[in-house]
């Protein structure tokens, strides 16, 4: 019975994957702030796409700005119906989301949520006491699910979620482990030598026999009490290299859920810079990072200019991922370079540059990193970069924002 289970559960996570895979929507049809099937699309006055119910309460904030560009909008202004893109879009074709329960009905994206409000195969509405549980409830989420195709799906949707969960609950055991621990073992061995029963006499305690038993008491307590500090320094090491783990694969999701738009810290910039000077040929490249969670994976490139070393150059390199094959070649869109000015953004260096189809650097990369890379081999002045206070705390930041078009 549990291996029949195991298999079903199984069956159930590859259906889903597959729901998942047929109803995701193309990179120009998918609502940047949703990440699903733009919904009466509108276009901004910069030229991107949102649903208008994702976009509109987006503007009504104080000082609105574009979440791909920032640049300044009005909503009244600048965001108009974009009738060509409803129209493509409603020719497309997707399953419904209950294909993993016995639906195979093929809908536009734009009639789906109509779709399942009348659909037979929508899991039951159970009981809140017999709903599924999320599998992290015990680090705090309180999800419930009709069913477990339901819970697989947000087991998937919300990762980063739940990693940021399961890192605050790991750094509560730390810390109360380590607390209690502390307590209980001064209360349970501060009473090294019980003190002697009331009648007895006191010249008892200066018998050889009871100094002896008292060593030997006094040994047995240490030991116990070395043996509880190892096991507890093992159990922090144990929930550090964890929390480093979670912290690592945030940081991994941070730069797959970045939407093109990202900072590169550069520490120890100093230091970076006399090892360029020394030999020319030092490069630095940062993470990879993506313009969307399944789009193009590029770097950054910073070193000295080869024919001024006096200027940076800062350039990107595209690089391979596992869906390169998804994607069309060679990339095209526009990249913008910035150096961050840490106290006046005004004073920010930044070029704007739109890719080149026939360059070998936009090709699809066949290594881990396309060796030849597009940017500005004299990108700025070392000397402005200094003077100019882009350095703090030997700290040099860059950013790069990345649009497929």
């Amino acid at each position: 019975m549990a291996e029949n289970a195991s298999i079903k559960n199984e069956l159930l996570a590859q259906e889903s994957s597959i729901a998942d895979s047929i109803s995701a929507p193309e990179a120009r049809f998918e609502c940047p702030i949703c990440l699903n099937w733009l919904r009466d699309p509108v276009l901004t006055s910069c030229g991107h796409r949102f649903c208008r119910r994702c976009i509109q309460p987006w503007l009504e904030r104080d000082n609105p700005t574009c979440p791909v560009d920032n640049m300044k909008l009005q909503k009244d202004h600048d965001i108009f119906p974009d009738n060509f893109t409803r129209r493509e879009i409603s020719q497309h074709r997707t399953k419904c989301p209950n294909i993993v329960r016995g639906c195979y009905e093929e809908l536009s994206p734009l009639d789906v949520e109509a779709h399942l409000i009348i659909c037979k195969f929508n899991p039951p509405q159970l009981p809140d006491n017999e709903k599924l549980r999320c599998l992290f409830v015990d680090c705090g989420c309180e999800e419930k699910f009709e069913d477990e195709p339901e819970r697989q799906k947000h087991l998937e949707k919300d990762m980063q979620r739940h990693l940021t969960l399961m890192s605050q609950t790991l750094s509560k055991v730390v810390i109360n482990n380590t607390s209690s621990t502390s307590a209980s073992a001064i209360a349970q061995q501060a009473n090294f030598w019980d003190p002697q029963p009331k009648g007895e006499q006191n010249s008892n305690f200066t018998s050889n026999e009871s100094i002896d038993a008292l060593l030997k008491s006094l040994y047995e307590k240490i030991v116990i009490l070395e043996q509880k500090s190892r096991e507890q320094d093992i159990i922090i090491s144990n929930m550090s290299n964890q929390i480093a783990a979670t912290n690592l694969a945030m940081s991994k999701i941070a730069l797959r859920h970045c939407n093109g738009c990202y900072l590169w810290f550069i520490n120890d910039i100093k230091n970076k810079i006399n090892t360029m000077r020394n030999n020319t040929y030092t490069m630095f490249y940062s993470p990879g990072f993506y313009s969307s969670p399944n789009g193009y994976k590029l770097c950054v490139r910073f070193n000295l200019s080869t024919r001024n070393n006096s200027y940076i150059a800062v350039l990107v390199h595209m690089m391979k991922t596992e869906h390169d094959n998804a994607l069309d070649w060679p990339f095209s869109g526009r990249i913008s370079v910035s150096i961050v000015h840490p106290n006046d953004p005004n004073k920010n260096i930044k070029e704007t540059m739109m890719t080149r189809p026939e360059l070998e650097a936009f090709r699809q990369p066949v290594q881990e990193l396309n060796t030849k890379g597009f940017g500005y081999t004299e990108f700025a002045s070392l000397e402005d970069i200094i003077e100019q206070g882009f350095i703090d705390a030997n700290q040099l930041i860059i950013k790069v924002q990345v649009q497929p078009v």
